[in-house]
């Protein structure tokens, strides 16, 4: 990352059971990869990444053990919603110093690199703002959120999470639209809708 750039810090969610799709979804295969490893591959140039792990730490820290340079942040209450999850990853983000906090989950591989990069670079323009991606039911992450607000990160309760402190933050969001809105792949029917097969295992 140039050195003129707003150090970013990423935080991957990747904390919980897949229990709609009835098997490890993160570990399945997508675009000659692994739902996880895109994740992951998307972010790292960005700067300094976290890995949430909850259901499976084992086995989501073997998939990656080959990745240099990950930190790994685990959730033991996972069970209780994204925002345990989140907290947990923006304590360990923290101690990089960052400018923001890049929170993405690991379930939309159609989140790539490129669109990524756009979050980026408007918040290099806008250090103060929250870099919000747009959804019909609003905006939500991946978002890019500003050191400023670590403390309201960590504090956030309740499954909805960071979707509250970005409508809380009203004026000082800037959504990035895209063409195609990035989906969540949950189910065995939205991996079918996206690679044309069942779900190995199922």
């Amino acid at each position: 990352m140039a050195s003129s750039r707003s150090t970013i810090v990423t935080i991957v969610l990747a904390a919980g059971e897949s229990r709609r799709m009835g098997v490890p979804k993160l570990l399945l295969p997508v675009f000659g990869t692994t739902m996880l490893r895109h994740a992951v591959m998307s972010v790292m140039e960005l700067g300094p990444t976290i890995v949430v792990t909850g259901a499976y730490p084992e086995k989501t820290r073997q998939h990656l053990t080959d990745m240099p340079g990950l930190t790994f942040a685990h959730n033991p209450h996972w069970r209780e919603g994204m925002s345990g999850s989140l907290a947990v990853g923006i304590r360990v983000a923290s101690m990089f110093r960052p400018s923001g906090y890049l929170v993405t989950v690991a379930d939309q591989p159609g989140m790539s690199v490129d669109c990524l990069e756009t979050h980026s670079q408007e918040f290099s323009a806008h250090p103060d703002a929250i870099i919000a991606t747009a959804y019909p039911e609003g905006p939500g992450v991946p978002a890019i959120f500003p050191s400023r607000l670590t403390k309201d990160l960590i504090s956030v309760a309740g499954k909805e999470g960071a979707r509250g402190l970005i409508r809380r933050e009203g004026d000082r969001v800037r959504v990035i639209h895209f063409e195609d809105t990035p989906k969540d792949v949950d189910t065995p029917e939205d991996y079918e809708r996206l690679t044309g097969h069942r779900p190995p295992g199922l």
